[in-house]
């Protein structure tokens, strides 16, 4: 019996979130062209090193989950500027976004900062209002509650 990590269930998510990403890339790219030529290659590139670092966990035994990157589905528990969050925050596909659920878009500035960031690591989310450095304590992903896993 495999000690895999990965599940027939989170395989199956992992594989939605490539389609999902397959289906819209031209999609999210249009939307982005109303931006800057840079944001829309950042943008390109994140989709492209994100479907590469699933695509590893996929083929892998699933250890690269332990790695603790932020994906798609991750609940995140961050520190901004000097103001530690109470709350965990979950990253997800547009459709599931809800702030009063804690759950930000990928394709917001918070997500794109956040997405394959690791524990640790400090990120600078730009938004109109300006930028902010970002620290994130802590991920887990997991689809269990932000209370069950981060506290």
């Amino acid at each position: 019996m495999s000690h895999s990590l990965v599940t027939d269930s989170l395989r199956e998510e992992l594989v939605r979130q490539l389609v999902y990403l397959d289906e819209n890339t031209f999609g999210i790219l249009d939307r982005v062209a109303l931006e800057s030529p840079a944001d829309r290659a950042e943008i390109r590139g994140l989709i492209q090193t994100y479907q590469e670092r699933v695509q590893g966990i996929l083929t892998g035994t699933g250890d690269e989950l332990r790695r603790s990157a932020v994906l798609i589905g991750s609940w995140v528990s961050l520190k901004i500027g000097p103001e530690t969050l109470k709350d965990a925050y979950r990253i997800v596909i547009p459709g599931e976004s809800d702030l009063d659920e804690y759950c930000i878009s990928l394709w917001s500035p918070m997500g794109r900062g956040l997405l394959l960031a690791e524990p640790g690591q400090t990120v600078t989310v730009h938004t109109p209002l300006g930028s902010d450095q970002v620290l994130v304590l802590n991920n887990v992903y997991d689809y269990a509650s932000a209370d069950e896993k981060l506290g």
